[in-house]
């Protein structure tokens, strides 16, 4: 993958498929901002930043533990890719409810006034989310892997992917009024195929870039 593009622009791909994506994140954050208003809403954006930022850095220096093999970059990256193309297949084809209603994603209750506990409430409801943990913990392996356990190439690409999560999150509280059309099912379903085309692609570029790192190494090996 990283022989494609500059990981910097490799990381904002991933980062902007992460953006599209219609889950319980992008409805905590169109809901907070239309009740309670911008300045809580990017508060709630703020926690959620903070625990992928947390995530990603902890599987990052754990990552460069594990990814020391060069043997097993080629097995982690075909296997990390694969499994972020399966995830996008399953996305494209994922059904949606035939309903317009949004979802309920206050199941965290903030009984504190002013807009400081919605920066926690983002930062707990985005952890307790399984389903980022085994995103965060597969890409940081496969990307790695892709990259050759190349840090300064991984640490650039996960930058671009969190600094675009960041701000297009801000941009989703300053425009909630104007994307409620989110909640639509069909809306939601031209989006699960968008975020699902994009994952396998990305899944591809990360195979195609290990096998390449595998390659290239096999050939500065031959004297």
């Amino acid at each position: 993958m990283g022989t494609v593009l500059h990981p910097l622009f490799e990381g904002i791909i991933l980062g902007l498929t992460v953006a599209i994506s219609i889950g319980p994140a992008l409805f905590a954050l169109l809901q907070t901002s239309i009740k309670h208003g911008i300045k809580t809403g990017i508060f709630l954006a703020a926690g959620i930043f903070i625990s992928d930022l947390a995530l990603v850095v902890g599987f990052y220096f754990g990552a460069a533990q594990i990814v020391t093999d060069t043997r097993y970059h080629l097995v982690l990256g075909i296997v990390g890719g694969i499994v972020m193309s399966v995830f996008g297949v399953f996305t494209f084809f994922r059904k949606v409810p035939q309903t317009d209603q949004v979802e309920a994603i206050n199941e965290i209750k903030v009984r504190k006034k002013g807009p400081l506990p919605y920066f926690f409430k983002g930062f707990i409801l985005n952890l307790a989310n399984p389903f980022l943990w085994v995103f965060w913990i597969t890409s940081m392996l496969a990307i790695n892997a892709a990259y050759g356990g190349n840090q300064k190439s991984v640490g650039l690409f996960f930058a671009g992917s969190l600094s675009v999560i960041l701000m297009t999150d801000i941009l989703k509280v300053v425009l909630a009024n104007k994307i409620k059309v989110a909640g639509n099912p069909q809306v939601k379903l031209w989006m699960n195929r968008i975020v699902g085309l994009l994952f396998m692609i990305i899944g591809a570029f990360v195979i195609t870039g290990s096998l390449l790192e595998y390659f290239r190494g096999i050939s500065l090996q031959v004297p």
